[in-house]
C-alpha cells in the first residue's frame, strides 16, 4: 500500500501545539523502558518514527523538558503533554503516536526496553528487544513494516 492518506494532524492535549505529518512514518514502536513508563504514567510509550522534513509543528512552540540527555523530549508549554523527541545524531522525529488525530491504526511493529516491561503489558509487536536494537537491525524492521505493518484507514 502507497497511499497514507497524507497529510495528518496531530494535537497535545489542549490542542495549543499542532502538528502535521507530511512523510509516512519508517517504523511505529511500544517503548517499555522505565523512563518511557513514568513519562507516560503507562506501561509503555507508542510512538513512530518519521523522517525530520515529513514533520512541522504549525500552532504553538514545544518546549524541551524530561530527561536531560542527548536526546531531547519536547513538550506543550500549557498542558505538558509529551509530543515527541528528537534523538540526537538523526534527521528524524520520533512523535507519540497518540497526538495523531486518528492514531487508532498505529499498532506498533516493534517494542523496546522489554526488560522492564511490566507483566500484564503485552503489544503484540512483531520484533522484540530488552534494550534497543542495534543499528544494522533496523533495515530489516523498517522493511518489514513497509512491507506490511499498520496503515491508517482510507479516508
Amino acid at each position: 500500500m502507497t497511499d497514507w492518506n497524507l497529510p495528518w494532524k496531530a494535537s497535545c492535549l489542549c490542542g495549543g501545539v499542532q502538528m502535521k505529518i507530511s512523510a509516512p512514518p519508517m517504523v511505529t514502536m511500544a517503548c517499555h523502558c522505565r523512563g518511557c513508563q513514568k513519562l507516560t504514567s503507562g506501561p509503555y510509550s507508542l510512538s513512530m518514527f518519521l523522517p525530520d522534513d515529513g514533520f512541522e509543528v504549525t500552532t504553538g512552540e514545544p518546549v524541551p523538558g524530561a530527561l536531560k540527555g542527548e536526546h531531547k523530549h519536547f513538550y506543550c508549554p500549557d498542558c505538558l503533554s509529551w509530543l515527541f523527541t528528537r534523538p540526537a545524531g538523526m534527521d528524524m522525529v520520533n512523535l507519540r503516536s497518540t497526538m495523531l488525530d486518528n492514531a487508532a491504526w498505529a499498532a506498533p511493529i516493534m517494542e523496546t526496553g522489554t526488560a522492564s516491561r511490566l507483566p500484564f503489558a503485552q503489544t503484540g509487536a512483531e520484533f522484540s528487544y530488552e534494550g534497543f536494537p542495534e543499528p544494522s537491525d533496523f533495515p530489516m524492521i523498517m522493511q518489514a513494516f513497509a512491507d506490511h505493518g499498520a496503515r491508517p484507514e482510507e479516508r
